[in-house]
Formats: C-alpha cells, structure tokens, sequence
C-alpha cells in the first residue's frame, strides 16, 4: 500500500530516477515498522511525505520504542541487521529517528 500510495501521489512531481529510490527507501522504513515496532496486528503506522521546494521528505511514526541508529547499521561480513537502513542512508541525502514515546524514522532526497 505505501509503494502504491507514494507512486501515485509523486509520479507527477518527482523525476523518474529520484522516484523508484524514493519508493524503495519508504517501503523498508514501512517494513522495519512493522517488524520492530509491535504494531503487527495491534496498533498503528503512519506515513507522510513533504515536499518542500526541491527537497522531498518521508517520514514513517509507529509506536514501538526507538532505536539508537549507530547501533543498527552496522556493515561487515558478521551484520546481522540493519541492512534496510543502510539501503536508506545510501539512497537518500540524509535521515534520522526521533523517539518521544513514538518513534518517526525519516529521510530526505534532494530533486
């Protein structure tokens, strides 16, 4: 739903290269929500996206507790995880995570 979602809304103003990172950087923010947030079956996600001038932002909130990100991206042969959000950091200009009780991971890509 939200690879269909972001394609439709952004097809009209995002360039065709910038648009498949976009998707694929949004849908494994989706996917680490649902995997690691509890929200599978009980809760929520949300999902939004701002499009300031030429600077487009997406941004996915679920309930589950944060993450340190320095401690999930880690690279090397012995990585056991984190390999979505390398994929987003190499796809995107920049990104981070919030946690206040609710946990927002986003990133932005300049067009």
């Amino acid at each position: 739903m939200a690879r269909r979602g972001l394609i439709s809304t952004l097809t009209p103003v995002v360039p065709s290269e910038r648009l498949e990172d976009v998707v694929l950087a949004a849908s494994e923010l989706v996917t680490n929500a649902v995997r690691h947030s509890g929200a599978r079956g009980r809760g929520s996600l949300a999902m939004m996206v701002e499009l300031e001038g030429r600077s487009l932002k997406v941004q996915v909130e679920d309930p589950g507790p944060g993450f340190d990100p320095n401690r999930v991206t880690q690279d090397g042969p012995l990585a056991t995880s984190g390999f979505g959000l390398q994929l987003v950091e190499r796809l995107s200009d920049r990104w981070g995570v919030t946690s206040d009780g609710t946990t927002r991971v986003w990133f932005a890509v300049e067009l």
